[in-house]
């Protein structure tokens, strides 16, 4: 009995019998800075063209209001299709922009209407310094195309559909 005596406490104990409830802590919430606006501005590209060379080989190019030195990725594909046919990625030089000719897997792509997407992403890991320092880190860019990540990142993005 004496040890049924030293047992029930004890188990009383870890079901946590006895003990205090603890207090509802208040519900916050994490505010974010508000990216109203980004899109807003004057065009960062103005001008974008896709160009079909005699051999069936594509080519594009363009002008954008970024640093030189700003790394742009371009990305082919077909029309609702996730996957890119070619990438390619482009320097900013004197604020414009030309890729070398870009085929598929089995060559020149075909005459089609294709997507063309078109992206800079501010990161350390895509652009070099001056480019980070010359935008705050994008964080400075304003105009259609700019937007925040979940990390609040900036990021460009434009899409085109051309029949090339």
């Amino acid at each position: 009995m004496s040890a049924a005596c030293l047992v029930l406490p004890l188990l009383l104990v870890l079901s946590g019998c006895g003990r205090k409830e603890d207090k509802p802590q208040d519900l916050t919430f994490e505010t974010l800075a508000d990216t109203s606006g980004l899109a807003q501005g004057k065009p960062l590209l103005t001008d974008f063209e896709a160009i079909r060379h005699d051999n069936g080989l594509l080519r594009v190019r363009g002008k954008v209001a970024f640093p030189d030195g700003t790394r742009i990725q371009i990305a082919v594909k077909k029309i609702g299709e996730l996957v890119s046919v070619a990438m390619v990625q482009v320097t900013v030089q004197g604020g414009e922009f030309d890729s070398p000719p870009m085929m598929g897997e089995a060559g020149p792509l075909p005459v089609d209407t294709w997507r063309f997407e078109i992206t800079a992403q501010f990161t350390p890991e895509f652009q070099p310094g001056e480019v980070m320092l010359a935008t705050n880190n994008g964080l400075a860019l304003r105009g259609p195309g700019i937007t925040r990540t979940r990390l609040g990142g900036a990021t460009f993005f434009l899409a085109q559909e051309l029949k090339r």
